[in-house]
Order: C-alpha cells, then structure tokens, then sequence
C-alpha cells in the first residue's frame, strides 16, 4: 500500500490492504467467467485486480477522479471488455439504463461506510434482479441487515432486506487490515436472492408501512400504527386480532410475513 495517498474523509476512505481478505471475499463471492461484476468505491484498485481475474468484466464506480487516475494508470493494459471505471457518484448513477435484467451480475464491494444504507436500497431496488451481493460493511450495520425477529439488530432495514434476500454475516474484519485504520470492525455481509418469497399487495404501501411501524422502537405496534395513519383504535385492533397478534406486540417482534400480511390488510382500509 503506498502510503502516499491520503485518504479523503469526504468520501469514507479507508482502503483494503489486507491480501487474505482481499481474496478471502473474492472467493465468497462465487464469481464465475460469465459473471458481470460491480464494484462500488474502488479506491486504489486491490480488490479490483481480483475481480477482473475470475469475472467476465467489472464496472467500478468511483466519485473521487484522484483514484479515478491511480486506477487509470494501474489498470491501463487491461482491455475495456474486462474492465470499466466509472467516475460518478454510484447513487446518482441510472443503473436501470446501464444494466439489463440478467442472472449474471453481482455486486462485490468495500463500501464506503457512511453511505451503506442508501447504496444498498438503491441496488436492492434498481436491480431488483442481481442475485447476489457480496459487501463489507461496518459490522453493526451487517448485524441489523442479518437481524433476526425479537433481537436487538432487527429493524426496518432488516426487513427490507430480508423481504426477497437471505443475509448471512460470512466473517468479520480487523480494522489492521486497511490503511488508515477505520475506528470500527468491519464484516463481510452477503445477501442473496430467495427462491420463493411472498409479495406484498402493493410495494410502495408495504415499504413505507415497515419503516412507520419502526419509527419509534419502544412503542406498540398499535401505537406506531395510530400515530402514522388515521385508523382508529378499534380498526387497529380488529385486524391484530384477525392477524392472531397480541396487542401489546411491538414490531422487532414480527417476522417479515407478518409484517407484509398487516401490510395487505391496512392497505385495504
């Protein structure tokens, strides 16, 4: 790693040095020749170099053009079928006209911490298709996207992401393993599309329901409910009651079924 590149707080820097790791993801991802592969903040290249050794082509998307030109530079006797460098902030980026629906493009990125969230619902919802996304993130954030009902960790993210996803935590990463050293652990967090998963009435009603019943953690459902809509009390409760749900419940103790039933029968309201 040289040394000599600063990192830029601006941008979440925090660059991968750690070869291991570095392959240690690659191989998590079960990339195969055939594969198109997205890489979001690729910094200085390290984990881009493996990526376009097992990949049919990878598209990085950088936002800071002084790693564009590192990346230019080091990467320049790679031919553009196998590799492409994007410079664009990747939330701005219309990935609807870029990519078309297909089995075979995956996501595998060190992402930039301080904007995981809006990334991944961005991917999850532009490409609703991709089948397997493959990212490090700041372990707590892969502990909430992982999150079980009646834990801790489990929140509306969790639910979004576990609507059509399986997450699995794959291992953590010390924070020796890049330079500058982040002030948190990191872990590699893979989410990969389910075979059979049920589908809420309308999404658009389901997406905003999940995050008004979160809103406030310690709070009943029914309350978070009356508070975000104009159903009376009685309304609330009766559908509780059809629901088989007890009316203290509060929502981290619902699994995402549920939450998409009480999601259908409000809508129909």
């Amino acid at each position: 790693m040289e040394k000599t590149v600063k990192a830029k707080k601006q941008y979440g820097q925090n660059f991968l040095k750690d070869k291991n790791i570095i392959n240690k993801i690659v191989t998590s991802a079960n990339i195969t020749k055939n594969m198109i592969v997205i890489e979001i903040g690729p910094g200085m290249g390290a984990l881009t170099e493996e990526l376009i050794k097992v990949s049919k082509k990878t598209i990085c998307y950088e936002i800071d053009p002084d790693m564009v030109i590192i990346l230019k530079d080091k990467f320049k006797n790679v031919p553009s079928e196998k590799l492409e460098i994007i410079e664009q902030d990747f939330l701005k980026a219309n990935l609807n006209n870029k990519f078309k629906e297909s089995d075979n493009i995956t996501l595998v990125a060190n992402l930039p911490y301080y904007i995981t969230t809006p990334i991944l619902l961005k991917v999850l919802e532009e490409l609703s298709f991709i089948k397997s996304i493959t990212i490090m993130v700041q372990k707590e954030v892969a502990e909430r996207l992982a999150g079980k009902p009646s834990t801790k960790d489990y929140n509306a993210l969790s639910v979004l992401v576990q609507y059509k996803h399986e997450a699995k935590i794959l291992f953590d990463v010390s924070k020796k393993s890049f330079y500058p050293e982040p002030d948190v652990t990191s872990s590699v967090i893979q989410i990969t599309k389910k075979n059979h998963y049920k589908v809420a009435m309308s999404e658009e009603y389901f997406y905003k329901f999940n995050r008004n019943i979160f809103r406030q953690r310690r709070k009943t459902l029914v309350n978070n409910i009356k508070e975000s809509y104009q159903y009376d009390r009685c309304q609330i409760e009766e559908i509780l009651n059809k629901e088989g749900l007890n009316l203290k419940i509060r929502s981290e103790n619902l699994s995402v079924e549920q939450i998409i039933n009480l999601s259908d029968e409000f809508m129909k309201l």
